[in-house]
């Protein structure tokens, strides 16, 4: 590439991650969710702001199918959640979630927990 040219945003899924028995056990709904979360990642901070709306609007499915999307990915690891969203506060806020493949700024910050490598199902 030369030089003073930025590369151009992308979403990396690696083979590991592929292979891995957490990722083997998603829908492919989850799978879209999970790229789409990835598309969100900024490269800096940790934090991706993601309501049931938002996900229903980009996957192109009902309100069931983004719970259940959402559902799977914290059930295998491959997000977190930082904090909740509400509907209490004057400004609405969707749920702030954390891809476990990046570093997490509350934990040591250093080296990402990658908890899907580690999930054991039974699917």
């Amino acid at each position: 590439m030369p030089r003073g040219r930025k590369a151009e945003a992308h979403v990396r899924l690696y083979r590991h991650e592929l292979e891995c028995s957490a990722y083997r056990s998603l829908d492919p709904v989850a799978k879209a969710m999970l790229v789409e979360l990835r598309a969100l990642y900024d490269g800096r901070t940790n934090r991706i702001y993601m309501s049931v709306r938002e996900a229903m609007r980009r996957l192109c499915v009902g309100r069931k199918l983004a719970e259940k999307a959402l559902a799977e990915l914290l059930d295998r690891g491959f997000i977190r959640v930082i904090e909740k969203g509400t509907f209490d506060r004057k400004i609405k806020h969707a749920t702030i979630y954390a891809l476990t493949n990046e570093p997490i700024e509350d934990s040591d910050g250093a080296t990402a927990p990658k908890d899907y490598m580690r999930w054991r199902g039974t699917r």
